[in-house]
């Protein structure tokens, strides 16, 4: 019979590990050991940060307690709780690995487009300390603007915000815009754009013909004085100035001076009336490049009150007669001497009278002398005597000088101390006398009093003494403007002219 087959797999003894195998298997793991490749310094450093990272203390773990109300905590006296420990990365609980955004700080336009803006938001006097902000530059009548948020809108604000840009790149197309599109984009620049490139060059007056020039009725500088031009310079850009020749036989007049045509040899004979004929320079010519300009705005932001020049403004209301609104947005007090405003000299000349240097002074309002202030607004009125819309916006610090009589001077004829209210502006309808800019409440963080602590903050009083003050000033000017309406309505009531609207703007509530 065939034998029965066993599992003799499952009957086999393990082996012991007798003295053999141990060396066998130390040897193995020596050489493993050799194989392993050495640790690298990247390898110890990461080995020591992750040390550091275990030795170093954990916040305690968040309490996982039912809270108790605020109020049922203080009838049972149970004290209150931890605060709860800082995020890691914050600055409280170590070095945080967040940077900030780079970069400069964002343009005032984009703040101003902002949904997240503060509705008082604008310019803000540097040199007040932050306690005033500015409401509004200027608004020329006649303008024609999109409807905000539409496409129109955003394109304008876009080229004008990257004025310098385009001013360099598409200089090209700019002057083929139509005109009315050329007057909306320059006021968007004057509000949206601090850049230094002159607008009117590419707009209006380079490779543009006169006839186009002519259609112009206007131009929206405000905020130009002081960043992209100058008095001189705008003088250039409003009048091209052409010597104008004349040629005759007789002798040239006494005031002009004359050039003789001489021949090319003098010893030809020519006795033909070109040779006796002589060429006169009358003089310089001075030719408007907006003939049909109809409303200006020289608003400045105050920060640049210095670059005004009152004599410059007269020499352009001059050749401007035909203006109808005027914006003159804070601008400084009207004086030839602006230099001269702390200094005061008399000078002897002998043989005549003594000669005073130094016109309006710091003690002006106080002393309610504006007779250089209202001589300038005289001769002003007598230029632009076709101007129905004047904007004073910012100019509080003289309104006085608008209804200065010269009472306290003894003065008897007032009509030839102010300006012409009803004469060379017997036609304005429309005076803005708005104060310009509002006081800013301080920011007081509300801190618990402390015992050992007086009840109130040096800082905190000095910060409301500045913002009391402030309004009173702002009340002081706002009834300064309402004093002069009255006077001009009461002046024009007399001698039957027409009706003044005087604007004061918006009043602190």
């Amino acid at each position: 019979m065939p034998k029965k087959h066993q599992q003799r797999a499952l009957l086999t003894k393990p082996q012991s590990s007798t003295p053999h195998t141990l060396s066998l298997s130390k040897s193995s793991a020596s050489t493993s050991q050799n194989a392993r490749p050495q640790r690298t310094v990247n390898d110890l450093i990461r080995e020591s940060r992750r040390l550091q990272i275990r030795n170093e203390p954990r916040p305690p773990p968040a309490s996982t307690a039912s809270s108790i109300p605020p109020a049922l905590r203080q009838v049972l006296d149970i004290p209150s709780p931890p605060p709860p420990a800082p995020r890691v990365g914050s600055r409280l609980g170590g070095p945080s690995r967040l940077r900030r955004i780079p970069g400069p700080p964002p343009p005032r336009s984009w703040l101003a487009d902002s949904i997240h803006a503060s509705k008082e938001f604008g310019w803000v006097a540097a040199d007040d300390s932050n306690r005033r902000v500015q409401v509004r530059s200027s608004n020329l009548p006649e303008g024609a603007f999109p409807p905000p948020g539409s496409l129109q809108d955003l394109v304008l604000k876009k080229i004008a915000t990257d004025w310098g840009w385009h001013a360099e790149h598409d200089c090209d197309y700019l002057g083929l815009l139509p005109k009315n599109l050329k007057e909306t984009l320059l006021s968007y620049i004057a509000v949206y754009n601090e850049a230094v490139v002159n607008p009117l060059k590419p707009l209006f007056l380079d490779d543009i013909e006169q006839e186009e020039r002519d259609e112009v009725r206007r131009l929206d500088l405000s905020n130009g004085l002081g960043v992209w031009a100058t008095m001189k310079q705008l003088e250039r850009d409003l009048f091209t100035r052409h010597a104008l020749m004349a040629s005759g036989k007789s002798g040239p007049p006494a005031a002009a001076s004359s050039s003789i045509l001489a021949p090319e040899s003098w010893d030809a004979d020519n006795d033909s009336d070109e040779a006796t004929s002589t060429t006169f320079t009358i003089g310089p010519q001075i030719v408007p490049n907006f003939l049909n300009l109809k409303h200006l705005s020289l608003a400045m932001s105050p920060t640049n009150s210095k670059v005004a020049s009152w004599t410059s403004l007269l020499s352009l209301a001059a050749e401007l007669r035909t203006l109808t609104s005027l914006s003159l947005a804070y601008w400084p007090q009207p004086t030839f001497t602006p230099l001269a405003a702390s200094t005061r000299a008399v000078v002897d000349v002998p043989g005549s009278r003594p000669v005073i240097y130094g016109g309006s002074d710091v003690y002006t309002s106080y002393d309610n002398n504006w007779r250089e202030a209202a001589g300038i607004l005289r001769t002003l009125s007598r230029s632009l005597y076709c101007l129905k819309w004047l904007d004073l916006t910012g100019c509080g610090d003289w309104f006085a000088a608008l209804q200065w009589t010269g009472s306290s001077l003894g003065a008897s004829n007032s009509e030839r101390l102010g300006p012409e209210w009803n004469g060379g502006w017997r036609g304005l309808e429309t005076l803005v006398l708005e104060v310009g800019w509002r006081p800013v409440l301080p920011a007081v963080d509300a801190k618990p009093i402390q015992l050992d602590q007086p009840a109130w903050d040096v800082e905190t009083e000095r910060k409301l003494y500045r913002y009391n003050k402030e309004r009173e000033r702002f009340v002081e000017i706002r009834s300064t403007a309402q004093s002069v309406a009255r006077y001009l309505r009461s002046l024009r009531k007399a001698s039957g002219g027409k009706w003044i609207q005087v604007e004061y703007g918006e009043d602190l509530t």
